[in-house]
């Protein structure tokens, strides 16, 4: 959770993003590996099991309510708050996409392809706003012109 809500406090902007010109994207495309924004718990337990760890804080800097991270490996965490998923990171090749087939390990013309050019660059970060909400979306972080990590939901 510290690493998510670092990249953050970092003005690191989450957004995602649908296989059209616009760069801003539609609230369905806010998904990875069949969980959306908005998912509860029980739904990610029923998809992917026990997590490998649960973190729980009753207060927290960026979220009123009771905030959990489920880990999943080294490579997966879906954040909660009150029971319902409001961000989703995949930081390794797992096989885990996005609504659109974009992976870690795609390439950063795959990226456009599927979601057009971003919103925002920041730094290594490739930014695509929510049309729907502007505090929502995906953000895409590029290493040698490939996706090393992705972040899904809630931007601070």
């Amino acid at each position: 959770m510290k690493k998510v809500f670092a990249s953050l406090a970092a003005g690191a902007i989450l957004t995602t993003g649908t296989a059209i010109c616009a760069a801003s994207v539609a609230p369905a495309a806010l998904v990875a590996g069949g969980i959306e924004y908005g998912a509860s718990s029980d739904y990610v337990q029923q998809v992917y099991g026990t997590p490998t760890e649960i973190e729980t804080k009753h207060h927290h800097e960026f979220f009123n309510g009771v905030v959990t991270k489920y880990e999943y490996g080294d490579s997966f965490e879906v954040t909660f708050v009150d029971g319902l998923a409001r961000h989703i990171e995949v930081s390794r090749h797992n096989g885990i996409k996005t609504a659109d087939g974009i992976e870690v390990g795609s390439t950063l013309e795959a990226v456009k392809a599927a979601y057009g050019e971003p919103d925002k660059i920041h730094g290594d970060k490739y930014i695509y706003y929510c049309d729907a909400n502007r505090d929502l979306g995906i953000v895409f972080e590029i290493e040698n012109n490939k996706v090393d990590e992705i972040e899904i939901g809630y931007l601070d």
